[in-house]
């Protein structure tokens, strides 16, 4: 394979795939590649392409005028095409072999185990009382505080709950971006969330919930926003955030209390941070033959 180009801002690389895809009816391969601002998508030819002299023309043409109406509409094009024959979007679980890119997603989930076995085993209200978010004006000194009420969980329901999608969409984050991001993600998620909750309903709450709305609205951002679909996310995703967040208003009625703003304030850290992530990527993103 022959390299083109590469660029870290993903939609070029897929505007001119799908430009040259439409135009030569030849296949382009968009690869990863790890920069020192985050991910580059690199674009790839078959090198006995006999088209290849003319696609390096079309190459030159598109790194002067990336954003000439004619590339975007043939991705468009291309996009909607892809949507039309795929009723359903795939995505699975990070495999045992990808784990060794997903340090801190399995730190944090076999954590948050380890607090809850020991909650089992008798420990429950030494744990809470050392990890709740701060009360008194002494506690406001113990700084980890602030970020412990995030590993304990209360029952069975609430860090299954928690821990699945923290499983499957911090590992990917952290996969796609590094550790580095999804460390703070959590840090500025489990403070605001703890701090919102905490003005809401004092201190006595606990669980990794604000945490992972974060982590979903921060691939929501991603994901919609970017041409290459980075987290492959359901049809209905941010339905079903909207409906997990309304059944906290009225879990109520049926015995159940839930984190609501906490649950919000993740919600809304995460959308911020993608949408700074986005923002920040474009004076520092290169195209690169």
């Amino acid at each position: 394979m022959q390299r083109l180009f590469g660029s870290e801002i993903s939609n070029f690389a897929f505007y001119f795939r799908d430009y040259i895809a439409q135009k030569y009816q030849v296949p382009l391969e968009v690869k990863e590649e790890q920069t020192e601002y985050g991910i580059m998508l690199a674009v790839y030819v078959a090198e006995d392409c006999p088209q290849l002299s003319q696609i390096a023309q079309e190459r030159d043409e598109f790194l002067r005028h990336p954003f000439a109406e004619k590339y975007q509409q043939a991705s468009w094009e291309t996009g909607k095409l892809e949507q039309d024959n795929e009723n359903k979007v795939r995505w699975k679980l990070p495999s045992f072999s990808q784990w060794k890119q997903q340090k801190f997603t399995v730190f944090l989930t076999a954590l948050c185990l380890c607090v809850y076995l020991f909650q089992l085993l008798g420990f429950n209200q030494p744990i809470l009382l050392a990890t709740h978010y701060p009360d008194s004006y002494a506690e406001q000194a113990e700084l980890w505080r602030y970020f412990t009420h995030s590993l304990v969980h209360l029952s069975l329901w609430h860090i299954t709950f928690n821990l699945v999608w923290w499983w499957i969409f911090a590992g990917q984050i952290e996969q796609k971006f590094g550790t580095t991001t999804l460390v703070l993600l959590y840090l500025l998620s489990a403070f605001i969330s703890g701090f919102a909750q905490n003005m809401a309903s004092g201190p006595a709450f606990f669980g990794l919930s604000g945490v992972v709305y974060a982590v979903l609205g921060y691939v929501l951002v991603l994901d919609k926003l970017s041409r290459q679909s980075l987290f492959h996310l359901p049809q209905g995703f941010f339905t079903m955030l909207l409906v997990g967040i309304a059944f906290g208003f009225v879990s109520p009625l049926i015995g159940i209390s839930m984190g609501n703003s906490a649950h919000i304030s993740g919600f809304l850290t995460g959308i911020i941070l993608a949408g700074l992530k986005i923002l920040l990527s474009y004076p520092k993103s290169r195209i690169k033959k």
